[in-house]
């Protein structure tokens, strides 16, 4: 490791965890824009209302490592194309659902849901609710206003 490295700190220790938009241009414009922001890592979420999957593991690469040139940046976003669940997530996270608390949480990791909403029984019971606005976002919108605000 170079010395320089070690000067750059840590854009964020941000975690955002989504159900997997079904659109291959919407996935990508998704991890590059959190790329680009300085969020440390993104998982994809199996929900029982998913409707696409994670992109191959290359893809995710190229994309995060796009979004990190276009930002200049120093550390590259992890990413992953299993899927992962609520019980692979440590506590505590916060859950993006219309009906939750409206004022930004202190988080380090977020998770959002499918489009089609979440399963009345899929979220866990203790997991903290985040209500992002009046409207119904799209998964990538909403992952990157969660970003957006909790950075």
């Amino acid at each position: 490791m170079r010395d320089d490295e070690n000067r750059v700190p840590a854009p964020s220790n941000l975690i955002v965890v989504v159900a997997p938009p079904d659109n291959r241009d919407r996935a990508r414009f998704m991890v590059e824009k959190l790329s680009e922001m300085g969020v440390a890592e993104l998982l994809f979420l199996d929900t029982r209302h998913r409707q696409g999957r994670p992109p191959n593991g290359a893809k995710l690469h190229s994309w995060a490592v796009s979004g990190l040139e276009q930002s200049r940046g120093a550390w590259l976003m992890k990413t992953s194309d299993r899927l992962t669940t609520f019980a692979d997530l440590s506590p505590p996270f916060v859950v993006c659902d219309l009906g939750g608390r409206r004022e930004t949480p202190l988080a380090r990791t977020v998770v959002i849901g499918p489009e089609g909403g979440w399963d009345p029984e899929e979220v866990p019971e203790d997991a903290m609710r985040w209500d992002l606005g009046d409207t119904v976002l799209r998964v990538e919108t909403a992952a990157l206003v969660a970003a957006a605000r909790i950075l």
